[in-house]
């Protein structure tokens, strides 16, 4: 019975020791895209981002559809002059941008906020939103 209880004891710190040593390597394998932050202001078209990868759909014969998507919570981005789309994200846990971008869903607006990039992921959480001049 001691040989069992040492060998049970063994496996068991075996694993114990893998599993810290995954952990550690999991959370290296995230600092590589370490999150940024900045204050920025960003001009550009709202964009239904579920209809425009999906099919290309955008732009004023999309509105009534996009503005639909939004109420149900889809995705939306800011397509900049570039032609890169930076995501439009909450500012914290229940929070919804909906409110703020629905009289700008297909136009050109302006806002500022705080980008955050990291991971391969470019958003951006809203502060003041107006339509462009």
């Amino acid at each position: 019975m001691n040989r069992l209880t040492a060998a049970l004891a063994a496996g068991v710190m075996v694993l114990a020791l893998g599993s810290a040593a995954l952990a550690d390597d999991m959370g290296n394998m995230g600092s590589a895209g370490a999150m940024a932050s900045k204050k920025v202001t960003l001009t550009g078209n709202v964009v239904d981002l579920s209809c425009y990868l999906g099919s290309g759909a955008h732009g004023a014969s999309h509105a009534s559809c996009a503005k639909a998507c939004l109420l149900k919570g889809q995705p939306f981005g800011i397509q900049t002059s570039d032609g890169n789309i930076v995501t439009i994200l909450g500012n914290g846990p229940g929070a919804s941008y909906a409110d703020k971008i629905a009289p700008f869903v297909e136009q050109k607006f302006t806002v500022t906020g705080t980008e955050l990039t990291g991971h391969g992921i470019t958003g951006i959480q809203i502060d003041t939103i107006s339509a462009a001049k």
